[in-house]
């Protein structure tokens, strides 16, 4: 069953819902309305009786009390023992309750009887000495029009129904008009995979809200798209260098050895590595290329796999004193580069993953180290500042011009100066990666002094409650 199908029977049922109840309600008032009028028939009529005096009218065949009683008021008159004193035409049941209104232990009582196959409406009050008066009148009347009510709403509560179901069912196609939008764009994106193909859905209500988010959903696949061609494109790029270095080398390296393995033609004696033509330092210093591009290599894949792993595989956030981290990654620095490190921690506490936020941490002491000239120390600090924890690599190197500072977190940028020095310009895009993953941010800030001063920026959070001591 379709959705427009659905909702077109879920209309009718609603409405069928709602006209049964407002048929009920008409019903139910319509009833009471008319016995309630059947009730002040009856109490003008027991008032004509009071004032007659007492008379009794005669029986069958007259027009009870001449002009003020009609024929279709049946009175009888019931004596304290039950014992029928007087009836103008059949005989009425006599119930206890009409009993107590005889002996006087009540005032008056109203009841539905059933007389010879008729429903009467009873009302039976005291007349003194005698016993209690009972005064009815045929439901006859008020039961026709009732069921005729009740027969003209059915009538007109299926009528209804039916236009309902009908009026949905068109509805419906309207209201799914934009899913089925939606639908075709999706269906359309997933078969052209072309992500510039927004929907032109100017609503207010969910629906817009629906098309409003689904083209933002497809902005982030474009943008995400953009960046994963970016990051392919550049990586191809930083690793083709690498790669011509380390092919170049080794063609050499085997040319030499083919040489080698070759003995001298000429019978002039010549060493084989003299006929190659490569020294035993040329051979060394191929030798340490190899090495060293392949050391480029092996950084550059780690920090590429660092950007495109997904974070929840790393686990999920948690409540960490970032001090403590900064001050792991400090130490490991001092016993690897052998390099000053001055620290200055203020105790905070951030929500994050424990690993990207050493890993940003790391990368920025790592570029400081390199930029830093030796017997300078570097200085890292932990600041708080309102909501946020900050922390603060400096250095006393030559410094980052003005007009870079945006672009060094770009991913493979590498300032002109920086061009000759190992690295894959990865480290600090990782750092911005991490501090916007976590709702942060990473800049460059300005100083007094010389060198560069970079901080990343993470939201603060409550200082997780302390265990309880151990009492035992």
């Amino acid at each position: 069953m379709s959705f427009r199908t659905r909702l077109g029977l879920l209309v009718a049922a609603s409405v069928a819902v709602g006209v049964l109840a407002v048929s009920g309600v008409a019903l139910w008032i319509a009833r009471a309305e008319a016995r309630s009028a059947l009730d002040r028939k009856l109490d003008d009529r027991v008032a004509v009786l009071v004032a007659s005096g007492g008379r009794l009218p005669e029986r069958r065949g007259v027009q009870f009390f001449g002009r003020f009683v009609p024929r279709d008021v049946l009175v009888q008159i019931v004596a304290p023992n039950g014992a029928v004193v007087y009836a103008s035409d059949e005989v009425l049941p006599v119930a206890p309750a009409d009993l107590a209104v005889a002996n006087g232990r009540a005032r008056r009582h109203r009841t539905d009887v059933s007389a010879d196959g008729v429903r009467l409406r009873v009302l039976t009050v005291p007349a003194a000495p005698v016993g209690a008066l009972m005064v009815a009148s045929p439901l006859d009347e008020v039961d026709a029009n009732v069921a005729g009510l009740r027969n003209a709403l059915a009538v007109v509560a299926a009528i209804g129904v039916a236009g309902a179901g009908l009026l949905g069912f068109l509805v419906a196609g309207r209201a799914i008009r934009p899913v089925r939008r939606l639908t075709d764009a999706a269906r359309n994106v997933a078969q052209t995979q072309d992500l510039d193909q927004p929907i032109e859905l100017e609503r207010d209500d969910e629906l817009g809200e629906l098309a409003r988010s689904f083209n933002a959903m497809l902005e982030a696949l474009a943008q995400s798209r953009a960046q994963q061609h970016r990051l392919v494109t550049d990586a191809g790029h930083e690793l083709r260098t690498p790669l011509t270095s380390v092919r170049t080398n080794i063609e050499l390296l085997a040319r030499a050895e083919q040489a080698a393995a070759q003995p001298p033609d000429d019978g002039s004696g010549e060493s084989p590595d003299a006929q190659s033509g490569l020294d035993p330092d040329e051979r060394r210093q191929m030798l340490d290329d190899v090495l060293f591009e392949l050391d480029q290599l092996t950084d550059l894949m780690a920090e590429l796999i660092d950007l495109a792993t997904d974070q929840r595989s790393l686990g999920e956030p948690t409540v960490i004193e970032l001090p403590e981290i900064v001050a792991a990654v400090a130490d490991r620095h001092r016993r690897r580069a052998g390099v000053e490190i001055v620290t200055s921690l203020t105790p905070c506490w951030v929500e994050a993953n424990v690993a990207l936020v050493e890993r940003a941490v790391s990368n920025l002491v790592d570029n400081a180290v390199k930029w830093s000239p030796s017997g300078e120390p570097i200085e890292i600090s932990v600041v708080r500042d309102v909501d946020q924890a900050i922390v603060r690599v400096a250095d006393r190197g030559p410094g980052i011009d003005p007009g870079l500072r945006q672009l060094v977190f770009e991913r493979f940028f590498r300032a002109p100066e920086a061009r000759a020095l190992p690295g894959s310009g990865l480290g600090l895009s990782i750092v911005d990666y991490v501090a916007r993953t976590h709702g942060g941010s990473a800049a460059v800030v300005d100083t007094d002094g010389p060198g560069t001063t970079v901080e990343l920026r993470l939201p603060l959070t409550p200082e997780p409650d302390s265990p309880p001591a151990d009492s035992g």
